[in-house]
């Protein structure tokens, strides 16, 4: 198992993970019309999560983070992994149809049986769903443990749950704080990570 990373500019910093772990805050935007005939209709739009972990580093990372800060500060895209070794991304090459198993994606290396894949319409924010790969086919698609909820289509994605390839930023300040542990254990600082995917 691979320790949870940070990628910008191709450059890779590892953490060390809090003890809260990841926190994922699904945003519901709700509007509401009302009819004159007394017909009420409710809008729900789940598009944005927001997302932080507490994370604890040395100070040679410490070091490192501040170009990470640079870089997240005017906006720009970075990535974060709880494992660095999970690092599965890809796009449906065809339809996957719901009541059905079998996925055909674009590419399978990254993958593994018994990961845990987020399933997820590129044109509909409300058409998700969390799958465990029970099958591979090289190359050609995976098959889960059970049926699909949803039908997906050609370059939807399919990645791994807990890998997010495309993040901005949403902390205002880079102020990591000093934890009172010596510097050799990793956790000489610490600092909550906060952003929201790039969709």
């Amino acid at each position: 198992m691979g320790s949870p990373r940070i990628t910008y500019n191709s450059v890779n910093i590892d953490l060390t993970m809090g003890r809260t772990g990841l926190m994922q805050k699904p945003t519901q935007e709700r509007n509401q019309n009302d009819s004159s005939s007394g017909k009420i209709e409710t809008i729900n739009l789940f598009g944005r999560w927001e997302y932080s972990f507490d994370a604890y580093f040395s100070r040679a990372v410490y070091y490192s983070l501040w170009a990470w800060w640079s870089w997240a500060r005017q906006g720009k895209e970075w990535s974060f992994a709880i494992d660095s070794a999970k690092l599965g991304n890809t796009t449906l090459d065809a339809a996957a149809v719901a009541g059905q198993k079998v996925i055909p994606v674009t590419a399978t290396t990254t993958f593994a049986t018994g990961d845990v894949c987020l399933i997820k319409a590129v044109d509909n924010d409300d058409e998700f769903e969390l799958i465990t790969i029970d099958t591979i086919s090289a190359g050609v698609s995976v098959t889960a443990t059970t049926n699909l909820i949803y039908s997906y289509s050609t370059d939807d994605i399919l990645r791994y749950k807990d890998y997010f390839p495309e993040v901005i930023s949403t902390n205002k300040k880079w102020i990591p704080s000093y934890t009172g542990v010596t510097d050799v254990t990793k956790k000489y600082f610490q600092y909550t990570f906060e952003f929201v995917e790039s969709l």
